[in-house]
């Protein structure tokens, strides 16, 4: 009766989200029932969440959505010229250019590709974001995927800043295209069309840049972008546009935290894991996973600076116990007897 799970059974057997996210969280709490109506799932994912230890390593690869063990080793190799050649070590490169502030900088564009593709390569057009995208809002993938990825010591943060680095360099080109059409349409319809004002293809170009540090909100920069779309087409010849499916009319799904969010205002000392406002605010609505930055994007603003003086005050209080703990140390070991003005020894 004890390995009985506490879930709804039906003939079309049903696992609620609620299992998915104890086996992502509370793998150890699982019973062996709750294990059980998981394999029933009959798939990668299903055994990756009730038997996490068990997966061969193509079952892993499989589980993270990642290539097969051979092609992502091909393809580390050929992106850091042979350097590297498995995950962990790009990972490991990631996390440390990102420590340094240097993550575009340390890293070259097809390491940040292979982290932020899911190790597949620049040139795999079998790799699609949107179908990966409907694919980790399927039941337990995204959960699976977070599981294995913690019980190899991967940080998301990681892998995030990968696909930030993407987003800008697929975003850019589209406002960039939609503007050079845009100028030089005026320039061979000679008179009798409306020039295009160059302060609208400015304005839209700079629609990242506010969104980014959090100037607008999502919702205010796809209203103003809706207008810069609608105001061009006004004032240029429909058919020098290009479909309505390829101009850059809606920003982002949500507004990329920024640095300071995702790893608080500053350095913090080597001894303490660090309270970025974004894990504080976690932490404290118990979201997990791909769930936190949409969270944290919808939070408004003054809720989010709640978090960022917490994680500030946190900040600074474990550096004062960090620096206090250096002055007391030596002091053990170096200590030198001190003397009175007559020249003797004073007693410790």
């Amino acid at each position: 009766m004890a390995n009985t799970p506490p879930w709804p059974a039906s003939d079309d057997e049903i696992i609620p989200q609620a299992l998915y996210v104890k086996a992502q969280d509370h793998q150890n709490e699982l019973t062996d029932g709750e294990r059980l109506l998981l394999l029933t799932r009959g798939d990668v994912v299903g055994k990756a969440l009730a038997h996490p230890d068990s997966l061969t390593p193509e079952e892993i690869h499989q589980a993270l959505l990642w290539p097969p063990p051979d092609v992502v080793r091909v393809n580390i190799q050929r992106a850091t010229g042979g350097k590297l050649s498995t995950p962990s070590e790009l990972y490991a490169k990631g996390k440390d250019a990102m420590a340094q502030g240097e993550f575009r900088k340390l890293l070259n564009e097809h390491e940040i590709s292979l982290l932020g593709r899911y190790f597949h390569a620049m040139d795999d057009t079998t790799f699609c974001d949107v179908t990966m995208s409907e694919k980790l809002s399927e039941p337990g993938v995204a959960q699976a995927v977070e599981l294995i990825s913690s019980r190899l010591g991967l940080e998301f943060a990681i892998f995030h800043a990968a696909l930030l680095y993407r987003a800008d360099q697929m975003y850019r080109p589209m406002r960039d295209t939609v503007a050079q059409l845009g100028l030089s349409s005026v320039q061979a319809q000679g008179r009798g069309q409306k020039q295009i004002p160059a302060d609208i293809v400015t304005a839209m170009a700079s629609l990242e840049e506010q969104l980014q540090p959090g100037k607008l909100s999502v919702e205010e920069v796809a209203a103003r972008n809706e207008e810069y779309v609608a105001a061009l087409r006004a004032t240029a010849p429909a058919s020098l546009f290009l479909p309505s499916y390829v101009l850059p009319t809606s920003p982002p799904i949500t507004t990329p935290p920024s640095q300071a969010d995702l790893f608080g205002a500053g350095p913090w000392p080597p001894t303490v894991t660090p309270s970025a406002p974004i894990n504080m605010f976690a932490n404290a609505t118990d979201l997990s996973g791909y769930s936190i930055q949409p969270g944290w994007s919808a939070l408004p603003n003054d809720q989010k600076e709640v978090y960022r003086t917490r994680s500030e005050k946190r900040r600074q209080e474990a550096w004062a116990v960090y620096k206090n703990a250096q002055v007391v140390e030596p002091t053990s070991s170096t200590s030198v007897p001190s003397r009175d003005s007559s020249g003797h020894q004073r007693k410790t």
